[in-house]
């Protein structure tokens, strides 16, 4: 699963088509930035995910978005044939399996989106890119919870791989 952006660069109160927010959403994007509820994660709680110990890439969880995957490396990809590339950043994508809410990195910095047309096998292009800012307290707690579920997930596969460790490695002495 990715989420898809036309340049490496975070998309704050505009969708990924580079349209502001209705005007209702944009209101709560402003007061959720002056909450603090753009940013409700640790960066070093983000990282775990993304690098953890037993390279996985997706798992699925008990919480109110369960499917889970994520990218730990950006990368241009050429979506639409001969025309600009388009970037795929590092995330992490949360969906209940018609919607995806993702925490989208480029740098050191974060932004929540949230992707409705992301089950929509037959997308236009600005299907690819209607993603937008997660403005509504449910959709954040929703997010939030889910979250929390994933780091326990991964602390306990990190915890386990420390003391199996997988792919050959040991850890005694010959």
């Amino acid at each position: 699963m990715n989420i898809y952006y036309r340049q490496a660069q975070l998309c704050g109160c505009k969708t990924g088509n580079g349209t502001k927010l209705a005007f209702l959403m944009n209101i709560l994007y402003s007061l959720a930035a002056k909450n603090g509820d753009l940013q409700p994660f640790s960066m070093a709680d983000i990282k775990t995910v993304l690098y953890n110990r037993h390279q996985s890439i997706g798992c699925s969880i008990e919480a109110p978005l369960p499917i889970v995957s994520w990218r730990s490396e950006a990368i241009w990809y050429e979506l639409f044939k001969g025309e600009e590339r388009v970037y795929l950043p590092q995330c992490i994508i949360f969906s209940n399996g018609a919607i995806a809410y993702v925490i989208v990195v480029i740098g050191d910095e974060y932004e929540l989106r949230i992707w409705p047309d992301y089950s929509n096998r037959e997308r236009e292009k600005h299907h690819w890119f209607s993603h937008h800012a997660i403005v509504y307290s449910d959709e954040l707690e929703a997010l939030k919870q889910s979250f929390e579920a994933l780091l326990k997930h991964i602390h306990k596969e990190d915890d386990y791989e420390a003391k199996h460790p997988k792919f050959g490695k040991q850890t005694g002495s010959a």
